[in-house]
């Protein structure tokens, strides 16, 4: 979704930046005019390169107060957006800079007749770039780490009608997006499998849906979960129209039930205002008599009669429509 170049180191900028002014020619002109103009002309070649090439960079990262607020929290979580901000305004400061000191410094050779001064002024524009590009090597190189981090967010379209699914790890929440939509994310029977939030997608009468499939949820207090849940509690708070949350009765995935369900009572409590339907799966293991839903991700009983059910009370929510909804 987000598409951003490499971004350069110093050493690579500063390169690429004296490489084309040192391929800079001119015809026309001889003595200490030709002099003059070759000399104006490599300085500006040198600032127009670092001034593109920077400008670019800063364009490449999306706009972060105009995000959607899934990902404005994510950068958030990942990178730190007030770092983020910064190390973005120090290249625009350097690309800035450069061009003023290009610009006095032109003026300043084409009022010169002596050569020597003309070289020394030239030298002076180099050694005070190179010093000016240097100062934001840490940022050239947090920008590139972010860039990476960006690149790996999972694409969301917040406006269409979004389930997300929760619940402990190994629950089969990464089973249950599979068999409910064209998601396919890695299964593994070790807790966290699901790095990062997975989208997948299903239609019903041409109508799209979104399925996330959100990172393990542990039960303890918000600001003690770690990234992983801090991404999952992300979801929920900024995507869910509906909350699939899935129980494990049989307790294969290492949790025991009460620990499940005094989960599943925290993540109501904390929204409060988004239907939820719980689900008990891994029915073809063992089954209980509560009221829950009972499904088979696994072999996908009682996987299309949840999604119809979700669509259900997802088109039955207007926008007028107050307090939590919570279906069976």
């Amino acid at each position: 979704m987000f598409r951003i170049p490499t971004i350069l180191r110093s050493d690579e900028l500063l390169n690429k930046a004296f490489k084309r002014a040192s391929k800079v020619s001119i015809s026309g002109k001889r003595g200490i005019d030709k002099k003059r103009k070759l000399t104006r002309a490599k300085i500006e070649s040198l600032s127009q390169t670092l001034d593109y090439t920077l400008k670019k960079s800063v364009k490449a990262f999306p706009t972060i107060d105009n995000m959607h607020p899934f990902y404005r929290a994510l950068i958030d979580i990942l990178l730190d957006t007030d770092r983020l901000k910064k190390s973005l305004a120090s290249l625009d400061w350097c690309r800035k800079t450069c061009i003023r000191i290009a610009r006095e410094s032109s003026k300043k050779i084409s009022r010169s007749k002596d050569p020597q001064y003309i070289d020394s002024v030239r030298r002076s524009v180099y050694g005070r770039v190179s010093s000016i590009v240097d100062d934001i090597s840490k940022e050239l190189l947090f920008l590139n780490e972010a860039r990476q981090e960006i690149k790996k967010m999972p694409t969301i379209d917040p406006d269409l009608p979004t389930i997300v699914v929760s619940g402990y790890p190994n629950v089969g929440k990464s089973q249950l997006v599979k068999a409910m939509s064209s998601a396919k994310p890695r299964i593994a029977s070790y807790p966290f499998t699901t790095q990062r939030v997975s989208i997948g997608h299903f239609e019903r009468d041409h109508a799209p849906y979104q399925v996330i499939d959100t990172p393990g949820l542990l039960d303890r207090e918000l600001e003690e979960r770690n990234e992983i849940e801090r991404q999952a509690i992300n979801a929920l708070e900024h995507l869910a129209d509906l909350v699939i949350f899935v129980l494990d009765p049989t307790e294969t995935c290492g949790y025991d039930i009460g620990k499940q369900r005094n989960l599943l009572r925290t993540v109501k409590k904390e929204f409060a205002d988004i239907p939820i339907i719980q689900v008990e799966n891994k029915m073809d293991i063992s089954t209980t008599s509560s009221k829950d839903r009972k499904i088979s991700a696994l072999n996908g009983t009682g996987v299309e009669e949840l999604v119809e059910k979700a669509v259900e009370i997802i088109t039955s929510l207007s926008p007028g429509a107050s307090g939590p909804l919570e279906s069976r």
